[in-house]
C-alpha cells in the first residue's frame, strides 16, 4: 500500500511541513503523536512534524507500508549529501552539537566553577561531555532562553549545580549525551517559557530525566495576570494534560488556557536551588 505523500516525505527527510497534512490525515498524525513517534516542532509561525523516535518510526513504517523505500541512514551532513545530495536529509545531520553550560559549586577549588567565573560559561561539544569531572551528587538546571541563562548567579550552599542552555528546543544529540552522563544528576529542574512550546520542550527533557521538575514560582498566576502575551501562542499547537504530567505542568496548562496567552521566562525569577 502506498503511504500518504507526507508520510513518504517524513520517512525520507525526517520532517515535513505541517501544512502538507490534510484534514483527512489528522487522525493518523494523532496516532503517531500518541505513540510518541513524531512531534510538532514550532518555530515562530513555522510548524513542522518531525520524527521523534527514528527506530520506532521505522518499525511502524515497515509494518504499515512495507513497500516504502527505507529512509536515509542518519549520519553527518557530508554523508547525507553523498546519499541524497542534501545535507539536511535524514534524521540526524550532526553527530555532535555545541553545548554551553555554567558550573556552580560550593567547592572553592572546583576547576569547572573557576572556569565559569573567569569566562562566564563553558563551551563543549556533546561528544566530549565525558571529560567533565562530575561529583557524586549534582543538580542539572536546563534553561531555555539566553538572557535567563546569562543572569544565573547561583552559589549553592552545598553540592554542584550545572546549568545547561537549551537554546529553545534542545537538540536530540545533546539530550542523549546529557542522559549518558554518569553519575546521573540526583536532582533536575527545567526553567523555560510558560507557553505550549515551552511545555513541549520540558516534556522532552522529562522523558529523558524523569526526576526533572518544572520551575513554577509561587506568584506565577500574578505574573500571568500582569504580563501574559496572546501573541506568544501564535503558531503553537495547544497541549492537553496527560496522565504523567505533574501538578506544576497542569497548573501552567490551566493558566495558559485561562488567559489564552503565554508568559516569557525572562520576567520570572530563576529557581533558587
Amino acid at each position: 500500500m502506498k503511504p500518504p505523500t507526507w508520510i513518504a516525505q517524513l520517512a525520507h527527510d525526517g520532517a515535513v511541513a505541517y501544512s502538507q497534512i490534510s484534514r483527512a490525515h489528522e487522525t493518523l498524525l494523532a496516532q503517531l503523536r500518541a505513540l510518541r513517534l513524531v512531534e510538532v516542532d514550532v518555530q515562530g509561525s513555522r510548524r513542522r512534524v518531525i520524527v521523534r523516535e527514528p527506530d520506532g518510526f521505522a518499525e511502524w513504517l515497515a509494518k504499515h507500508y512495507p513497500d516504502v523505500v527505507a529512509p536515509p541512514v542518519p549520519g553527518q551532513r557530508a554523508a547525507n549529501i553523498a546519499r541524497v545530495r542534501n545535507s539536511k536529509s535524514g534524521l540526524v545531520t550532526h553527530t555532535a552539537q555545541p553545548l554551553l553550560l555554567r558550573w556552580f559549586s560550593s567547592e572553592p577549588a572546583s576547576p569547572w566553577a573557576e572556569l565559569t567565573r573567569r569566562c562566564g560559561m563553558i563551551g563543549i561539544t556533546s561528544d566530549r561531555l565525558a571529560v567533565l569531572d562530575l561529583p557524586d551528587l549534582w543538580t542539572l538546571l536546563t534553561v531555555e532562553n539566553w538572557e535567563s541563562f546569562l543572569a544565573l548567579d547561583d552559589a549553592p550552599q552545598t553540592g554542584t549545580i550545572i546549568a545547561v542552555f537549551t537554546g529553545g528546543n534542545i537538540a536530540e544529540t545533546t539530550l542523549q549525551a546529557l542522559a549518558a552522563l554518569r553519575p546521573a544528576p540526583g536532582y533536575a529542574v527545567h526553567f523555560g517559557d510558560y507557553d505550549w512550546s515551552g511545555l513541549a520542550i520540558y516534556r522532552r527533557i522529562r522523558a529523558v530525566f524523569p526526576q526533572s521538575l518544572l520551575h513554577v514560582p509561587a506568584d506565577l498566576a500574578t505574573l500571568f495576570h500582569r504580563f501574559a502575551n496572546h501573541e506568544l501562542l501564535h503558531g503553537q499547537l495547544p497541549l492537553v494534560a496527560r496522565e504523567d504530567d505533574s501538578s506544576e505542568v497542569r497548573a501552567v496548562i490551566a493558566l495558559i488556557a485561562q488567559y489564552n496567552a503565554g508568559l516569557e521566562q525572562e520576567i520570572v525569577p530563576p529557581p533558587r536551588l
